[in-house]
């Protein structure tokens, strides 16, 4: 696990500076007040941007993503669904079962505070389920899974800021707050990281292979 985590260094320490600001501004401010300051720093381009950008983090990308790892190693593709799947499952454990009723911002601010969101149109909001992100921990799930199989470390960080602009999305939308997607990424790379290094100590070397493989060795 040591060395997965040094051969991760680009990804993985951005992501733990990550994690220390939000612990710092979750602890210094509630969350209604942490989301009024993000919420007012907004600008036509990024309710675009964000508005599109957020789909990176839809359960179809995990779908999609997966049948591409088919083709290129079987021990890629059985890491990144063992842990896609497990995060996915931790998430919904917590959304739809323990934590079902916590508000996400806009029924919060409805209901308990004054202040008038700026949302975007055409952004179908959703009143419930608020913790923590799925689209967060499915964006970490995705990015992280690319960083893995990556070796150039800038592609390493640029997958990082990735993962990053998808989880800010669900904060610059109002469908969560700050600690929404803090939890959701720390339960996605945790997962995610823990999948990679069990798999890759499968010893069988089929696993190496891909459907290519199997076409051509077919012919």
């Amino acid at each position: 696990m040591k060395n997965l985590f040094s051969k991760n260094y680009w990804f993985l320490t951005p992501y733990i500076i990550f994690l220390i600001i939000c612990v710092v501004f979750l602890m210094s401010s509630p969350k209604a007040e942490l989301h009024i300051m993000l919420n007012k720093a907004n600008a036509p381009f990024f309710d675009v941007f964000f508005k599109y950008t957020t789909h990176l983090g839809d359960g179809t990308v995990i779908a999609i993503l997966a049948i591409v790892f088919l083709f290129i190693k079987y021990r890629y593709f059985f890491a990144f669904l063992l842990g896609s799947l497990s995060a996915a499952v931790a998430v919904n454990l917590f959304k739809k079962v323990f934590l079902d009723e916590m508000y996400r911002p806009s029924k919060y601010f409805e209901l308990f505070e004054s202040y008038q969101l700026h949302l975007i149109e055409g952004v179908k909001l959703h009143s419930l389920q608020s913790f923590p992100s799925g689209h967060t921990a499915t964006a970490f799930s995705v990015f992280l899974m690319l960083a893995l199989i990556t070796k150039n470390r800038w592609g390493k960080l640029l997958l990082f800021f990735g993962a990053i602009l998808v989880a800010y999305s669900r904060v610059y939308l109002s469908q969560h707050f700050l600690i929404d997607i803090a939890v959701g990424s720390l339960i996605s790379v945790v997962l995610m990281l823990s999948s990679f290094w069990w798999v890759q100590n499968w010893q069988k070397s089929w696993l190496n292979k891909s459907v290519l493989t199997l076409a051509k060795s077919s012919k």
